[in-house]
């Protein structure tokens, strides 16, 4: 029963530290699993039945003293919170400032590197001279780690529905692919205005739930800032864009970063399983395009094998899990012969990023008569609490293809495999860490931001509300201990010299017994030859006296010493 209560704790406390319940705080489950796993243990230790002669501690363990130590724990957890929450910045500082003291030319050489990684580009931009992006013949990527977009739910319930799904945060999306590569339908933009309201609505009509959201990106230099939301962009709250594409959509340029509110109507082929998904009575010819030559014909042959007959929803399930199961996600791709790269992808080197997963799922797609694009943006994401913040950063920058269904309008179909991605699904970020980059942008915060809490205050008041009662509960332990008697009483140490033993001692080695050290009368009685007829005797009261707690006999102890000295 005990190990089984020490495994159940055990379970508990790794499913606390592990994040569940999601609704908790991380400081509130750290404490409560130290506590279950101080419970658990002294469960655990409790022992039970009759004592043996084995040596015991000098008082049992009780309840308090376990509640003791659990307290003690959890105060000195708080501290280390208050040292890693209070101390990271100003060390930084201070380091900065001594490397500037020390070694000018490097802090120099590290302050213009820090301002060049802040004024990169996004990692998602449109296009080259050309108005063309090209798939790359060969890659080798280095994922950055700079935060890129910033998305503010309106509300709670717009926010628990972000956190309970895939984010699709898209920038951009191309219809048109034309020797191996990607662009807009159009070469001139035309320009959208917003209505009375306010709200610029796009063309096309969704369905399904709503999402409100305010964005925040920056502003890029060359111009190519994209309207920005999450996948199924329906509105937004700005006066004017550059219209290219369905859902490419060019903001106006300008210095500052960017700041208005998009309505969004997301949706992913698992949204419809078991919908009776129809393709549109009308279909662009350019959504169905394939690249011409062998390459267009190999598709074609191979979409027939992998979609097969059915449903379009099962035609479209087939696809991705064929390009899912078959290929090999890699950000390092060689492609020796020089092919085009989605030929080298698909049918020859069969590895690449996500990029070459959309492109191939899109054109798998408009190989048997399902509209098809590609899109560009993140996904996953890190949720701030505090400031009811959703950061997406260059990392998690990705491509994936859409498909367009009657009734629903553009539908995710991301043939990339789920693994391959740095978090598919947003994470909670810990309580109290300020999200990374929001100041330069000016992020409106909710009043009572964590990255602002007194982390330093709350860690001490906790350190002290468990602390304090921990030392009482100690001290009063041992001024009880040295009040309780025999088991708890003060023991001189010239006390225990006792002459009978001493006595005993000297026999033996005159005997030419060796006597290691930490040997005990037990051990040295058994090591004898052949055992006194006193042994037992002198044993057993030597025993009662030093660990049983029975009062010393003066006669008892003459009388043990007189048997000894007439040992022969």
């Amino acid at each position: 029963m005990r190990s089984l209560v020490m495994v159940l704790a055990m379970a508990a406390a790794y499913g606390l530290l592990r994040g569940y319940p999601e609704a908790w705080s991380a400081v509130l489950r750290t404490c409560l699993a130290v506590l279950i796993l101080v419970a658990g243990v002294g469960l655990w230790g409790k022992r039970e039945g009759e004592k043996g002669e084995l040596v015991e501690s000098r008082r049992r363990a009780s309840w308090m003293d376990y509640l003791a130590i659990g307290a003690a724990v959890l105060s000195i957890e708080c501290l280390f919170l208050v040292f890693f929450s209070t101390l990271p910045e100003p060390l930084e500082s201070a380091a900065a400032r001594v490397e500037e003291w020390l070694r000018p030319e490097m802090a120099a050489a590290r302050k213009v590197e820090t301002e060049g990684e802040r004024n990169t580009s996004q990692g998602n931009w449109l296009w080259n001279d050309e108005q063309r992006r090209p798939l790359p013949k060969r890659t080798n990527f280095k994922q950055g780690n700079r935060p890129e977009i910033f998305l503010q739910p309106s509300g709670e319930i717009d926010a628990a529905r972000m956190l309970d799904s895939r984010l699709y945060v898209q920038a951009f999306s191309l219809s048109r692919y034309d020797e191996a590569a990607w662009m807009a339908l159009s070469s001139e933009a035309r320009t959208l205005r917003s209505e009375d309201d306010g709200w610029l609505r796009l063309p096309g009509e969704r369905s399904g739930a709503a999402i409100s959201c305010r964005v925040y990106q920056g502003s890029e230099k060359n111009g190519q800032n994209p309207l920005t939301g999450l996948q199924g962009l329906t509105a937004a709250r700005v006066e004017s864009v550059a219209s290219l594409d369905a859902r490419l959509q060019l903001l106006p340029k300008q210095e500052e970063g960017f700041e208005y509110d998009t309505i969004s109507k997301p949706r992913t082929i698992d949204d419809l399983a078991g919908e009776d998904v129809k393709l549109p009575m009308q279909i662009p010819a350019s959504l169905l395009e394939l690249p011409g030559g062998s390459l267009g014909s190999r598709i074609f042959l191979q979409a027939e094998v992998v979609a097969g007959d059915g449903e379009v929803m099962d035609r479209l399930t087939r696809i991705r899990n064929h390009l899912r199961t078959t290929l090999e996600y890699s950000l390092v791709t060689e492609n020796p012969n020089n092919r085009d790269p989605l030929e080298n992808f698909m049918f020859y080197e069969q590895k690449g990023h996500c990029e070459l997963y959309a492109t191939a799922g899109a054109l798998l797609a408009r190989a048997v008569g399902i509209p098809a694009r590609i899109s560009y943006g993140w996904v996953g994401g890190t949720y701030y609490e505090g400031s009811r913040l959703f950061v997406f950063r260059a990392r998690e920058a990705h491509a994936w293809a859409e498909v367009w269904l009657k009734g629903y309008g553009w539908v995710v179909l991301d043939p990339t495999p789920p693994t391959a991605l740095e978090r598919p699904n947003p994470e909670r970020a810990a309580e109290g860490e300020k999200p990374p980059g929001s100041e330069d942008l000016g992020v409106e915060t909710e009043d009572e931001l964590a990255a602002e809490r007194p982390v330093w205050k709350y860690g001490l008041g906790l350190a002290a509300l468990f602390g304090i009662p921990g030392l009482v509960m100690l001290s009063w332990r041992s001024l009880k201990r040295e009040d309780s008697g025999t088991w708890g009483a003060k023991v001189d140490m010239k006390s225990r010299r006792v002459a009978y033993l001493e006595t005993f001692v000297s026999k033996c080695r005159e005997r030419g017994i060796r006597i290691p050290p930490g040997r005990t009368l037990r051990g040295l009685v058994q090591g004898l030859d052949e055992a006194p007829d006193f042994a037992n005797e002198l044993i057993q009261y030597h025993y009662a006296v030093r660990y049983e707690g029975r009062t010393r006999d003066p006669a008892k102890e003459a009388e043990l010493k007189k048997k000894v000295e007439q040992w022969l």
